[in-house]
């Protein structure tokens, strides 16, 4: 290749550009070493002496929630959790055994949690005891030696105590299956939770779990912050001129605050009406749909269960065989027993197989394929129309309506209420029922559908289920006449700054059920006669608020076994559904009290009590109006 002088002037131009490349390039790296090593060198020496920057984490205070009124179901108090932090452990198998001795732990225990250093950077603490007492924190205080030496009878390198937040509940066992609790975070749901929120948890954070607590977690958590400290080789804190007023420091945000649809005064009359018998209840306002009352009994006291004993307490109500944690407001399922006859009115009425003004003869039992299906009045009502009929819960009546019906007609009217399908209220773990059909049966058990079948679920038994809330929605959609309302159990969200990320608003488009205004009418003003007309709810009529509804006694075994058998787990369950004022419907109930029984006894004075206690709160507890046109109670009876 011939080098010209064109060439040669190509690459001493080349040349010259580099050279002042490499120039800059050792000109950046000499005062970057200036910047290092004089003016930042003191800065360097004081870390390179085993000193270092430590993150204290500021834990956020966790939302507050509220019931409709703004009363305090949820609050939180201040707490010590002693904590290990790995990165400054120096012997483990010293350390744990001194905290073991310290505070009573378990060495397996303190190895399961040791353990848990693997999937988490070593700088971050994990929760040795959340909640310690004062004496606990007094004594890692006191036997603490910054200037550890092999002669300490405890090494508590490591080990350090924090200052957090811990749930707290002015009344804990009123809202207990609504509001759920906050644990400690395990694998599987950190698993899960951080697929859902990236880089939103880590191990050892707290989280809601059910109710409440868990729906709304992400917005009622708040994020910490942090402050940035320097301490020295044994985690004592020291101070440097200069350096301090350079480290970083990021407040904690507190977590959002909820107000629930929920009341407070409601829910301490279903505790109290409840008592120590088993059964769930739901109040509905039947113009917003908001959630006004929820119970399930027995409850638990999640205060207890926030406690240090809470691990334990926890493993004794999952294993109770009453089932503690199971809210039956939404997941027990009943048969809905006569309750049920108001379904059936609808479908019979609306197909048009019988008519309002009809009489159906009732002589105490209806014979169908050569046997008896008796009435609950032995001597029968004789002819009755649909009105009388469900006014006295005549069983007949709703035989001969049902067959009309039919298995399947019944069940699409059940499922233009919601029966047989989750009503969509935002808790986990809702049941969605039973509502049987014709073609049901036969993929279940491969045999056809009889007619002997269908007199059983026209009353409410036999394959039906349903559960209290799908009840309580049912007549809540009854008594507005139709329509169908949003479940919801939060009204708005709020945080610190007077924000709200949150108000629940409902939907644009009225949802109706397809079924003519006229026969809910009928079926509605049936339901205020079971309680004006001397019907089995006439008990409620002495109340100073005007109820409608409809009591139900579902049975729990055949007569045969039942006749065999003694004491309160063969008695019935008893049922009632109601709504009130009549006049204007503003809240409906469904209450089932387990083997208590008849529901005129054992159900509706539970839905009494809390209908005159909202009557107090919205109208100033004033006396229902004298109604000229009552009619006077005829027979009265108890169902």
């Amino acid at each position: 290749m011939k080098l010209t002088q064109e060439y040669a002037v190509d690459i001493e131009g080349r040349f010259k550009y580099g050279t002042i490349f490499v120039v800059a390039l050792i000109a950046i790296v000499i005062v970057r070493l200036y910047y290092l090593q004089v003016i930042k060198g003191a800065y360097y020496h004081f870390f390179s002496t085993q000193n270092s920057i430590k993150e204290i984490t500021i834990p956020a205070a966790r939302g507050m929630i509220f019931d409709r009124r703004g009363q305090v179901l949820v609050d939180n108090r201040p707490s010590f959790d002693v904590v290990v932090i790995p990165q400054y452990v120096a012997d483990p198998e010293h350390m744990f055994a001194s905290l073991s001795a310290l505070l009573n732990i378990p060495r397996e225990e303190l190895d399961n949690i040791w353990a848990k250093r693997h999937s988490q950077p070593k700088y971050q603490p994990l929760v040795v005891k959340r909640d310690a007492t004062p004496d606990d924190v007094a004594l890692i205080r006191s036997r603490k030696n910054p200037w550890y030496d092999g002669d300490d009878p405890y090494d508590l390198r490591g080990v350090d105590v924090i200052v957090g937040y811990q749930r707290s509940y002015p009344d804990s066992n009123i809202a207990t299956h609504v509001l759920g609790y906050v644990r400690e975070i395990d694998k599987d749901r950190l698993e899960k939770l951080s697929k859902l929120h990236p880089q939103k948890y880590k191990s050892g954070d707290l989280a809601g779990i059910r109710g409440i607590e868990e729906r709304w977690n992400l917005l009622l958590r708040g994020e910490d912050g942090y402050e940035q400290r320097i301490v020295n080789a044994v985690g004592r804190e020291v101070d440097y001129q200069g350096i301090a007023s350079g480290l970083e420091k990021r407040p904690a945000i507190p977590g959002t605050n909820l107000r629930l649809t929920i009341d407070k005064d409601l829910q301490e009359v279903l505790r109290d009406m409840y008592g120590d018998r088993k059964g769930g209840a739901v109040a509905i306002d039947v113009r917003t749909g908001g959630i006004l009352a929820m119970y399930s009994s027995p409850s638990y006291d999640l205060n207890k269960l926030a406690s240090a004993i809470g691990g334990q307490y926890w493993q004794e109500i999952s294993s109770h065989p009453d089932k503690y944690l199971l809210n039956r407001a939404i997941q027990g399922g009943y048969p809905p027993a006569s309750t049920y006859k108001i379904l059936t009115a609808i479908a019979a009425l609306s197909e048009k197989v019988v008519k309002p003004e009809e009489n159906i003869t009732c002589r105490g039992a209806f014979l169908f394929g050569g046997r008896p299906y008796k009435c609950w009045a032995k001597g029968g009502h004789g002819p009755i129309s649909v009105h009388r009929a469900i006014v006295s819960s005549c069983d007949v009546y709703f035989y001969v309506a049902g067959l009309r019906a039919g298995v399947d007609n019944l069940a699409k009217y059940a499922k233009m209420f919601n029966f047989g399908r989750k009503t969509g209220v935002p808790l986990e773990g809702e049941s969605s029922g039973l509502i049987p059909t014709s073609e049901w049966k036969l993929k279940r058990f491969g045999i056809p559908w009889q007619q002997g079948e269908t007199i059983s679920i026209s009353i409410g038994q036999g394959y039906d289920v349903v559960t209290p809330i799908q009840n309580a929605y049912f007549t809540s959609i009854v008594a507005g006449g139709g329509k169908i309302p949003q479940l919801h159990l939060v009204d708005a969200a709020f945080d610190a700054s007077g924000g709200e990320p949150y108000r629940w608003e409902a939907p644009k488009d009225e949802q109706r059920v397809d079924v003519d205004p006229s026969i809910l009418k009928i079926v509605k003003d049936a339901m205020t006669g079971v309680v004006s007309e001397g019907g089995t709810g006439h008990r409620l009529s002495r109340l100073k608020i005007s109820i409608g509804g409809k009591t139900g006694t579902a049975q729990t075994m055949s007569m045969e076994a039942a006749a065999k058998c003694s004491g309160e787990k063969c008695r019935d369950h008893g049922w009632f559904i109601g709504f009130a004022p009549t006049d204007k419907p503003e809240i409906a109930a469904a209450v089932i009290v387990e083997h208590g029984g008849f529901g005129a006894s054992a159900a509706a004075p539970i839905v009494g009590a809390l209908f005159e206690r909202y009557y107090d709160i919205e109208h100033g507890g004033q006396e229902k109006p004298d109604k000229k046109n009552e009619k006077s109670p005829e027979k009265r009876q108890v169902f």
